[in-house]
């Protein structure tokens, strides 16, 4: 199956729904400091790169595990572990 488009159904930008922690990162000043941001994607990412071992401990089916991967595998959860 290949990768669908990861769009924001509430946007956080005017002109761009796309789920990007990019532009998380452009629009978070109206909202908080960006060391305070980026400290948050750090958190949320140190949490969601052991997402399989979660959903296994939960007894979620390996087919269905499968299926949620590409909501928590994808370029932006390597990019917020690099922060």
């Amino acid at each position: 199956m290949a990768d669908a488009a990861r769009i924001l159904k509430t946007r956080i930008d005017f002109d761009d729904a796309t789920a990007s922690l990019r532009l998380l990162q452009e629009v978070a000043e109206y909202f908080l400091r960006p060391a305070e941001g980026d400290q948050v994607i750090r958190e949320c990412a140190a949490v969601v790169r052991n997402w399989r071992s979660y959903a296994k401990r939960r007894q979620a089916p390996a087919g269905e595990i499968d299926r949620m991967a590409p909501a928590f595998e994808h370029e932006d959860l390597d990019y917020a572990l690099g922060l």
